[in-house]
């Protein structure tokens, strides 16, 4: 167990990575690009996640020019056009504190909504998936800043317009979640220190 680290403890965060495309129309759309699309990382509501990730890295398919690219600050998000889906992986770069390795995640490009195979719709295609982060045994003082965060203002999106109310209910019910889960193992580790100080020569325990 390294220095600083709490034993027992998980800390999960939610994080939403997503993308929004729209067909680029019969004027505009070639051989080489038929659609303009954005992918994002956001959090809650668009609620400002700087207090968690620090930067993320966008890998694309290898056929663009320059496919690794970086963004240092919110919004998190990076607009490009092309022809084909495929799948991009999503680094992302946490906080000096929480002493973590950087986390990739997989994100699959949705250019053809369910209803509409071949698409010629102009009506914007959204994909989202909820990441939880799961940080096992984490540095203390990081820990502790996290679960006393408090929601900051928003980092709205350039395709904000585009999430519709039923995409916003699903971020409330998961943040829910995810915080219910957070209570309950905070109240599992209370106890297990409880039971710890009690079985202690003194009945004292340090962190």
């Amino acid at each position: 167990m390294q220095p600083g680290r709490l034993q027992n403890t998980e800390l999960v965060v939610p994080i939403i990575v997503g993308t929004m495309s729209q067909h680029l129309g019969k004027k505009q759309a070639n051989d080489l690009a038929s659609h303009r699309w954005t992918v994002y990382v956001r959090g809650n509501g668009n609620e400002d996640i700087s207090h968690l990730v620090q930067r993320v890295t966008f890998n694309l398919h290898p056929s663009f020019k320059d496919p690794v690219r970086k963004v240092e600050q919110q919004p998190f998000e990076l607009t490009e056009t092309g022809w084909g889906e495929f799948d991009i992986g999503v680094v992302l770069h946490f906080t000096p504190d929480a002493q973590e390795k950087d986390l990739e995640v997989f994100h699959r490009l949705k250019l053809y909504a369910d209803d509409d195979p071949t698409g010629q719709s102009r009506k914007p295609v959204v994909h989202e998936q909820w990441e939880e982060v799961v940080f096992v045994n984490p540095q203390q003082a990081f820990y502790q800043r996290i679960m006393a965060h408090q929601p900051r203002a928003r980092i709205p999106l350039s395709i904000e317009g585009y999430l519709t109310p039923p995409s916003e209910a699903a971020d409330l019910a998961a943040i829910q979640e995810a915080r219910r889960k957070v209570a309950q193992m905070s109240a599992n580790i209370r106890a297990q220190l409880q039971q710890h100080a009690m079985d202690s020569p003194g009945g004292m325990h340090h962190m």
